[in-house]
């Protein structure tokens, strides 16, 4: 017992806890940056570290090294507690997944992890509340309203797959078990085909307005609302801030392609090495079509961006859910 509480104090710390978290940040976010600027035809970070890489490292540590200002309406400890609760949250999925050593899984853990996923949003539109603004409240009602409408559709499109494994493979309503066998629930049937396919769209969708990747970036929107929900933060407040956003942007493409991508085929369930290289590198593939995205595409108004998540999001979502029923 005292041996598998250090390993898992292990995972959570180093492996694929909070260092490799760091680490995987840096990554993304220098690739982000440089394939933003190819988009743009600029350069990219050239200067921190070779070709750049060290940029957003130095970026977090530059806001972290500031002092750390509030306006007097602003609540002190309690947004510093929720953004350390939501990265927690962000860290134990990654080791209920099968790039841990270790994974912690048993029946029905995925309703934890969607309670998990679906509890972060929430706690940067805390973190925005909480430090209060004109423009932060504007963003941050466009942010809740955005939830609302993308979050119950996101959460049953993720669903699908996880039922069609639990009744064709006996995978228990476990996310690990899940991956074993995702790749295998594209063929298995007409109905169930038809059914992956349209939760996979509904799960992207959704996956860009969670993330608030154009064009459902109306929370931030800096040329109507100077920087939205993050408008108050600065300094460490605003270096944790961008820490759960990131973080989030590396955790939300991993389950996307542990549920719609094949988890870790082409390996077996043996080759943890193996599994653990294809799940990270279709990660990354997701993170990329989300960045380029999120550069190519203007931002719809906030009124558009609910009607469309209504209009399209939630019947996808609603039929790929009955399909994986029938």
């Amino acid at each position: 017992m005292i041996w598998q509480a250090l390993i898992l104090f292990l995972e959570a710390l180093l492996y694929p806890g909070l260092l490799f978290m760091i680490f995987f940040i840096i990554l993304t976010q220098w690739l982000a940056r440089k394939l933003v600027a190819r988009i743009q035809f600029r350069r990219g970070p050239i200067y921190a570290g070779p070709a750049g890489f060290l940029q957003p490292m130095a970026d977090l540590l530059k806001l972290v090294m500031k002092k750390d200002l509030i306006n007097k309406y602003s609540m002190k400890i309690s947004p510093l507690i929720a953004v350390a609760i939501g990265i927690g949250a962000l860290i134990s999925i990654t080791v209920a997944t099968p790039i841990a050593f270790q994974p912690i899984y048993g029946d029905y853990d995925f309703i934890i992890i969607l309670y998990l996923l679906l509890m972060v949003p929430f706690t940067l539109a805390y973190l925005a509340v909480a430090h209060p603004n004109p423009y932060t409240a504007i963003g941050a009602g466009r942010f809740v309203a955005q939830l609302l409408s993308s979050e119950p559709a996101f959460a049953l499109s993720l669903l699908v797959p996880v039922i069609i494994a639990s009744k064709e493979f006996n995978a228990s309503y476990s996310l690990y078990m899940t991956s074993i066998y995702s790749a295998y629930l594209w063929g298995i049937s007409f109905s169930k085909t038809l059914a992956m396919i349209l939760a996979a769209i509904a799960g992207f969708l959704g996956l860009l307005a969670v993330l608030m990747v154009k064009p459902f970036d109306t929370p931030e929107a800096e040329s109507e609302l100077y920087w939205g929900i993050f408008t108050e933060l600065g300094g460490p407040r605003l270096a944790l801030g961008f820490f759960l956003k990131f973080a989030e942007k590396i955790v939300y493409p991993l389950i996307y392609s542990l549920l719609f991508l094949g988890g870790i085929w082409p390996a077996s369930p043996d080759d943890w090495l193996a599994g653990t290289v294809a799940v990270l590198f279709k990660t990354i593939i997701v993170f990329i079509a989300i960045t380029v995205i999120d550069a190519s595409l203007p931002r719809y108004r906030p009124d558009q961006a609910v009607k469309f998540m209504w209009k399209y999001l939630y019947p996808i979502s609603i039929i790929a859910i009955l399909l994986s029923i029938i």
